[in-house]
């Protein structure tokens, strides 16, 4: 799935460049999007993982108006988690970014991690694999 998003004046930091920490909303909103577009629910408790890690690697540096696209897919799935790689790339096709986050499974009304269930698995392999 890819998404586009372009840099707002208020994502720049001190130096004129986009701020390392935005990234990781960039990211946040790319799994939203990936995820809402999967279960097509807006209910936000139906989102059963919370975010256990992130990985960032800055390739190189993106200014207010560039037009970022944003790149998500499951690279990985575990026993109780999964990944979402990130490739996020400007206009021009320069790489600008690339992150690795691992989602744990989680049960809300337990507060526990929970098993990454076979329809769950199912359910991310048919998105991943598209239109049939």
């Amino acid at each position: 799935m890819k998404i586009s998003v372009e840099v707002p004046y208020g994502d720049i930091d001190a130096m004129g460049h986009l701020n390392n920490v935005v990234y990781l909303r960039y990211l946040e909103w790319a799994r939203q999007k990936y995820w809402l577009s999967m279960r097509g629910s807006i209910d936000f408790l139906d989102i059963d993982f919370i975010v256990a890690r992130c990985e960032i690697d800055y390739r190189s540096s993106s200014y207010m108006g560039d037009v970022l696209e944003i790149e998500i897919h499951v690279s990985r799935m575990g026993r109780s988690s999964f990944d979402f790689s990130y490739r996020i790339t400007g206009a021009d096709g320069r790489l600008v970014a690339e992150a690795t986050t691992t989602q744990v499974c989680y049960d809300w009304r337990a507060k526990r991690k929970a098993p990454l269930s076979e329809e769950r698995r199912s359910e991310i392999a048919a998105f991943e694999a598209g239109p049939q």
